[in-house]
């Protein structure tokens, strides 16, 4: 009888620790792991919703909450990704384009250069160098007009519904424009300068579209410093102390009108080529130019990677502008108009075949960000569920991080039973963490399961081993004979 209590203490020592998991446990015991994990101190006082799918046949073998509305963070790429997967042609490129709207005559194009945008999220500073030597072999050494941008395939609305305030300057909350270059970012090096003086700062790229406004010490203080732009400015302030023995830091500060920043950047960089412009960097929408197509003509054009590659980056590094971008442009290819509105009635459209839980969608934007989202565990399991089924299912699985390996999951669930085995959206904003996608159990079964956790307030590290441990659980299902 001792031996036997032992073992029964050994066993439940075992079950405490993180990492741990059963091995080859049916559907009742799984169900019976889950009921108590969710039940557990470690999950008291937080909003759990969960849902899990046997993916050979679609049965449900576990749900809480299922058909509530939660709050889903970064788990709302997941319906934007599979929308653009399944509307678009894997092959699908945003196309940005050059036009002159003038003659060449002894060099001299006598007119503006108007870059008209499509909204294409991946464009980089670096590239605008080609078509400045596209002019050069053009023999052109002057711009007698303008440079002109032209985002109206988006709309003017350059940031999500109701999107954190304080969280506008950090290049994860990007204005959305349809003309767009380097993240709609600008990177600033910070590195210490003598004690008592200022730091150092650099501008990548150097650009007179941004002000940097130095307000920083060097000294044997800790390293702490805020970096803010000005509302509605490109003004930026970096305050505070930077450590004399620090090596350089590195922070992406989002610009005000993107539009605005591309054709500056284009100019600077056709100066530089030397190539003189007479005239502005110019956003249409401030003038009120309208490019007359009858008698303007493509100089250059870009056209980015293909939407599969797109998709790939979205999910896997979970970046918030390429999913403003996607739902804004199924907008626009839906309606004529890019817009989030629009584009939340093409998700709608397109999801729509998949027979999926109604009136628990909605979609403030396209990355996350807004705290307005909401949608049920149920309707992302399905969702998850209805992709596994589809034609462009390798591609979306390949998309999401891999546990212990890669994107967002890279450092996490990296034990040595889960690394490799969790193919998942993690999703993660004030109070909300969420994780999404597929798991291959000992059983040799794939599993879908979406889970949420929100409204935990300071227990943070409790939601997220909560959800770690559900997903050790999860990996231990052997199947039912």
């Amino acid at each position: 009888m001792l031996i036997t209590l032992s073992r029964v203490i050994i066993i439940c020592t075992l079950l405490s620790l993180p990492g741990y998991s059963l091995a080859n446990i049916n559907s009742e015991q799984l169900r019976s792991e889950l009921e108590s994990l969710f039940t557990s101190e470690q999950a008291k006082d937080i909003f759990w919703g969960l849902s899990v799918i046997r993916v050979k046949d679609g049965t449900e073998l576990f749900s809480l909450n299922k058909e509530k509305r939660f709050r889903p963070a970064s788990n709302m790429k997941v319906v934007v990704a599979a929308s653009a997967l399944k509307a678009l042609n894997a092959e699908y490129r945003f196309q940005t384009k050059l036009f002159a709207d003038g003659k060449i005559k002894n060099g001299v194009l006598e007119g503006n250069l108007v870059v008209v945008g499509s909204g294409d999220p991946t464009f980089k500073a670096s590239e605008v160098s080609a078509w400045s030597k596209k002019l050069r072999s053009l023999k052109i050494k002057e711009i007698s007009g303008d440079i002109i941008g032209i985002d109206t395939i988006f709309d003017d609305q350059k940031t999500g519904l109701m999107w954190s305030w304080d969280d506008l300057s950090n290049c994860y909350s990007a204005q959305i424009s349809g003309l767009q270059i380097n993240s709609n970012c600008a990177e600033v090096v910070i590195r210490p300068g003598e004690d008592g003086e200022q730091a150092v700062i650099q501008k990548l790229p150097n650009t007179s579209y941004i002000n940097i406004v130095n307000q920083t010490t060097t000294g044997l203080s800790p390293t702490e410093l805020e970096f803010k732009r000005e509302e509605g400015t490109n003004r930026i302030y970096i305050r505070g102390i930077m450590n004399r023995r620090s090596g350089p830091i590195s922070k992406w500060i989002s610009v005000n009108n993107p539009t605005l920043y591309f054709a500056t950047l284009f100019k600077e960089d056709l100066l530089r080529n030397g190539i003189q412009v007479n005239g502005d960097a110019v956003d249409a929408r401030d003038t009120g130019y309208i490019l007359k197509r009858s008698s303007a003509y493509i100089v250059a054009e870009r056209r980015s990677p293909m939407i599969k590659s797109i998709i790939n980056d979205f999910l896997k590094y979970s970046i918030n502008l390429y999913g403003e971008s996607i739902l804004k442009s199924l907008g626009f290819i839906y309606f004529n108009t890019g817009s989030t509105y629009n584009g939340r009635l093409a998700v709608n459209l397109i999801l729509k075949q998949y027979k999926l839980p109604e009136d628990v969608l909605f979609i403030a934007d396209g990355s996350g960000l807004s705290m307005l989202n909401m949608i049920s565990p149920e309707y992302m399991s399905k969702l998850l569920y209805s992709i596994s089924k589809s034609y462009y299912y390798r591609t979306f699985f390949d998309a999401l991080s891999t546990s212990g390996m890669d994107g967002t999951l890279r450092r996490r669930l990296n034990s040595s039973d889960l690394k490799g085995n969790v193919h998942a959206k993690t999703g993660y904003i004030r109070n909300v963490r969420a994780l999404s996608g597929y798991i291959d159990t000992v059983g040799n079964e794939r599993l879908v399961f979406s889970i949420f956790a929100n409204n935990y307030n300071n227990r943070l590290d409790n939601a997220e081993y909560v959800i770690d441990r559900a997903c050790n659980i999860l990996r231990s299902y052997g199947g039912d004979k």
